[in-house]
């Protein structure tokens, strides 16, 4: 049996109650004062890495106790994960910068099944979390006593006096018709596992000039802004199965290669023509997103509709509007979901009373989407297969050592469903991360009950005078020959 040493940091619960206070976030109401403590289960004699695979930080909140249960998003950058900026005389360059032992993490409360929570520990806990259905930020307060944070509520930061704006849309696939729920749309079982298969975007976000002034020529402030915001940008999408890895940041330091205007829809052709001209024979990803700091006309975003893995078209627009991550990556997740097939929710689209991603004029941050744009997503990913978003990465390319139950298959894991208590996989055995004994595969588009499907059957449907591709009968993946439609 393996001995476990149970590490724990002492540091004393004071809770503080304060009026008002300037923080990194704003101007904030109310807030309390915090000194999370921390208690990390490690292997006895392990070396203590920096930061660890899994933490659990012990704090108050209103007076009561709460335990934060956080784990390392191990899939937040690609192997080849690189950032590009410009010379003061516009020479490209580009470095690889060591982010296997980064300090981004997924998490949950304890004893509060609907809580999320997305933070940050690179220096001290900064983001925020969902307890009791309200959401709260911390960060760490400038004091000289180092180990204490403020904790508020959202609803206390307040909000800067502009009329309320969202999202504009550029129409790329004709989806005028009613939208059919899922169950309405016969789908075949072929169908169902694939839209059951996991999904993955690689992703590159480009931080123009003004972003650059902004936060005065500070390259490593934009790229921690961006990190915070795709770490986030994951927690949304898990609930259809995406993974979005960070492939790319590229930072027009010298100047802009492109004209960015006010005009939303102007500056995001001009970025998708860049792109397929330039950025991605440079750097393969699947979808890029221009993050600026120019204040675009009536918008804070805006992307194409049903584009996904086109040259020109798999793009969106992001204006960086607010100090807090969150509500970046909140106008992120919804320009990804136009370009995922999502329109924007109608009064009839509901997310059980809670704010929904793709809904327009709010005023708030939203983790959950609507049964519209579930259904307007699946119907998208039928009609159109977006090929680049199956390129499952090589698991080679995940940069963290490996670890049985983060819904990542690494290096000599075989399958990886979660943790026991939340594995529903009936080909994985969740413990060990090894196929379940008579079966062959988990997951895969040549994968059907935990079996190879036969040598022959289509997987991938091509268009115009390609083959179509078929299973080998000896891999769940489907090979690829073919153009796409």
């Amino acid at each position: 049996m393996i001995q476990v040493l149970l590490v724990t940091i002492c540091l004393a619960v004071f809770p503080y109650q304060g009026s008002s206070i300037i923080l990194e976030s704003g101007n904030v109401n109310d807030y309390e004062v915090v000194y999370p403590r921390k208690v990390t289960a490690l292997p006895k004699g392990a070396a203590q890495p920096k930061y660890e695979d899994a933490m659990q930080y012990e704090f108050k909140v209103n007076g009561e106790p709460v335990v934060l249960h956080l784990e390392k998003n191990k899939g937040l950058f690609s192997e080849d994960y690189s950032e590009t900026h410009y010379s003061p005389d516009g020479r490209e360059i580009t470095t690889y910068p060591p982010v296997e032992d980064h300090c981004y993490y997924h998490g949950r409360i304890q004893n509060d099944a609907d809580s999320t929570a997305s933070i940050s520990a690179c220096n001290g806990l900064k983001g925020h979390f969902k307890l009791q259905g309200e959401l709260y930020l911390i960060e760490p307060l400038k004091l000289p006593d180092s180990e204490a944070h403020a904790v508020y509520k959202y609803e206390n930061v307040e909000k800067e006096d502009e009329a309320p704006k969202m999202c504009g849309v550029t129409q790329n696939w004709e989806s005028y018709e009613p939208i059919k729920k899922a169950s309405q749309l016969n789908l075949t079982p072929e169908q169902r596992r694939y839209l059951s298969t996991k999904k993955y975007i690689e992703l590159v976000i480009v931080a123009d000039n003004v972003m650059v002034m902004k936060y005065t020529s500070n390259s490593t402030a934009i790229s921690t802004r961006i990190y915070a915001c795709v770490n986030i940008l994951n927690l949304i999408y898990r609930a259809f199965n995406i993974h979005i890895a960070l492939v790319g940041i590229e930072i027009w330091s010298n100047k802009d290669l492109i004209k960015v205007r006010s005009a939303a829809a102007d500056t995001l052709k001009e970025f998708g023509d860049w792109r397929a001209a330039d950025l991605l024979k440079r750097k393969k990803h699947d979808n890029a997103q221009l993050l600026t700091a120019i204040d675009l006309d009536g918008v804070l975003g805006l992307a194409y509709v049903g584009s996904m893995c086109h040259p020109k078209l798999s793009t969106g627009i992001v204006q960086d509007h607010s100090k807090l991550d969150f509500m970046v990556a909140d106008i992120m997740a919804h320009e990804l979901g136009h370009n995922l097939g999502m329109n924007h929710d109608e009064n009839q689209c509901n997310c059980d009373g809670n704010p929904c991603v793709m809904t327009i004029n709010r005023t708030e941050p939203a983790y959950e989407f609507s049964d519209c744009s579930r259904d307007e997503h699946w119907k998208y990913l039928i009609k159109n297969r977006p090929p680049c978003i199956l390129n499952k990465p090589s698991v080679t390319d995940i940069v963290s050592p490996p670890e049985c139950g983060n819904n990542f298959v690494e290096l000599g894991e075989e399958c990886d469903c979660g943790y026991p208590a939340y594995c529903k996989n009936l080909c994985c055995n969740a413990t060990t991360c090894k196929l379940k004994p008579g079966t062959q595969c988990e997951d895969g588009l040549c994968c059907d009950r935990c079996k190879f499907k036969k040598k022959g059957t289509v997987c991938r449907v091509a268009r115009g005078d390609w083959n179509d591709d078929t299973c080998t009968g000896q891999s769940a993946d489907c090979p690829r020959k073919g153009i796409y439609g």
